[in-house]
């Protein structure tokens, strides 16, 4: 019985040889595909802790405008999606780069929720950004299957707040504590 024996590395080497190193480059195509369908979240979407897994955010769009001061403004004076207040906040965003996204403090109104992006002054002809001040600061830290979780350094007191992408119109609303009911 003869063997047949193919060029490897400049080596000869045996079929099981061949064989291994073709289930190797396979291997190496298969896992990527794998890692992409294991992922639970969708890319993009941030999502919070509740109980033992995560729900999505709702996301909306904040069109900007304004003429005193330029503003994000979302419909409806209260998120959906309320948390509770006094505990820790968790967050998991999952396939983009989580520094792009800001957690702002939001003001509620009779039917709207908005956030100061800049203050413009008639007079002098210029604007002052002052979106940093609503800007909530952020620990990032890697998760699982490309993703990230995302907690506020401090507790978040009752309100309306949003995690937006920079450069974004969409933010991703949540509220923390219950829904004051005006008199």
């Amino acid at each position: 019985m003869q063997t047949t024996r193919s060029s490897f590395g400049g080596r000869e080497a045996g079929p099981a040889v061949a064989l291994v190193v073709v289930a190797g480059l396979f291997s190496t195509l298969w896992w990527p595909a794998r890692a992409q369908q294991a992922a639970p979240h969708e890319i993009g979407v941030v999502y919070y802790a509740d109980g033992a897994g995560f729900k999505a955010l709702t996301k909306e769009t904040a069109p900007e405008g304004g003429r005193p001061n330029y503003s994000a403004r979302v419909k409806g004076a209260h998120a959906a999606v309320r948390l509770p207040a006094g505990q820790p906040q968790v967050f998991r965003v999952c396939g983009v780069d989580p520094t792009r996204y800001k957690l702002f403090t939001f003001k509620s109104s009779k039917n709207s929720r908005s956030v100061t992006l800049a203050k413009i002054n008639m007079w002098v002809g210029g604007s002052k950004s002052v979106l940093s001040e609503s800007e909530v600061a952020v620990a990032i830290q890697p998760a699982e299957a490309g993703c990230f979780t995302i907690t506020p350094k401090e507790a978040l007191k009752d309100g309306e707040f949003g995690f937006s992408p920079a450069g974004a119109e969409d933010v991703f609303m949540f509220g923390v504590g219950e829904v004051r009911q005006g008199k």
